[in-house]
């Protein structure tokens, strides 16, 4: 985008068209006489090259205006001091993920894609993904490689860390992850479908610890309410071959807790029954923590009045040089 920095300085251009109307009228009234230039001591024979310098004086002198209008490119730019969010996802990979409420697939594949998709949409922001069962694992340290998080994180399976459930020893191994994050803002999303009830941190204790370091976690239970099937695999004893059948459980998740850590840390608690909802549940999550800019977009701003300005300095040396010299020589 081009711009003048001093655009009310145009009006000296009025000045110019004005000298250049009188000379016009002036040609008139005297049937061809030529006025010639001030600069000029000697008129030159030709009365087709007369008004040569004093035309070059008025072009000169609108390009030193547009050059007193400062002409300016002006290049928008994003916003450099753009600071993003630390997030842990602590996903639960217990074998009660495998329940195929969310059809035609399980907990566990809906999470790991709504997860994945919820990461890539997150661009300035580290990510680091701790899975847990009866034990927590970080299996991605917090970094800005989205890459590497999604590929790590499609690799993930049900029942790697055991069956059981470790609520409290997950939110333990995500604030070990972000205790020594400098960001200005840290969070924990934890997904899960279950009771805490393995591992040696309690679940409370461990919110109270992520509170005190500045810590908000998100918690969503996912899964629908009722009975659920969920898929036993096993190996006939006279085929050899794994034959799957399927189990019908109540799904039981610890709401109350799930709801108490979140007011701990001043996050929020939801309830996903569908693979929809759980993807409502990120979006809004994704709604509440905006990556924030610490300044407005700037300007890159190149001046450009150097041209007009050279050009017109040139058009005022031709003048004055033809004015003396070179018309005469051209009109001999």
């Amino acid at each position: 985008m081009i711009r003048l920095a001093s655009p009310w300085l145009l009006l000296l251009g009025l000045m110019v068209v004005v000298r250049i109307a009188l000379l016009i009228r002036d040609r008139k009234r005297n049937f061809g006489a030529f006025t010639y230039s001030s600069l000029s001591l000697v008129a030159p024979r030709s009365p087709k090259l007369a008004g040569m310098p004093f035309f070059l004086e008025c072009i000169g002198a609108l390009l030193l205006v547009v050059a007193m209008a400062r002409p300016q490119r002006i290049t928008r730019l994003a916003a450099n001091d753009r600071y993003g969010i630390d997030i842990v996802v602590a996903l639960d990979a217990s074998g009660s993920m495998a329940a195929e409420d969310f059809r035609p697939r399980n907990r566990f594949a809906v999470a790991k894609d709504l997860i994945g998709d919820f990461i890539a949409h997150r661009v300035d922001d580290r990510i680091g993904i701790v899975i847990f069962g009866a034990r927590a694992a970080t299996r991605v340290p917090i970094t800005y490689d989205r890459d590497v998080a999604q590929a790590i994180l499609d690799r993930a399976q049900v029942g790697e860390n055991g069956d059981a459930t470790a609520i409290g020893s997950a939110i333990a191994t995500a604030v070990n992850r972000l205790r020594t994050s400098k960001s200005r803002s840290r969070i924990i999303i934890l997904v899960t479908d279950g009771v805490n009830n393995s591992g040696s941190v309690e679940p409370l204790t461990a919110a109270q610890i992520a509170a005190k370091e500045g810590i908000k976690i998100y918690t969503v239970g996912i899964g629908s309410r009722g009975p659920v099937p969920i898929p036993i695999k096993r190996q006939d004893p006279f085929t050899g071959e794994i034959v799957t059948t399927y189990q019908v459980v109540r799904a039981d998740i610890d709401e109350e807790t799930l709801a108490a850590i979140a007011k701990t840390t001043g996050g929020a608690y939801f309830r996903a029954t569908t693979a929809k909802t759980m993807g409502d549940v990120l979006t809004q999550i994704d709604r509440l923590e905006k990556t924030r800019l610490s300044a407005p977009k700037s300007e890159k701003v190149d001046e450009l009045y150097l041209r007009p300005l050279a050009a017109g300095m040139l058009a005022f040396a031709l003048s004055l040089l033809g004015g003396e010299t070179l018309w005469l020589k051209l009109s001999a």
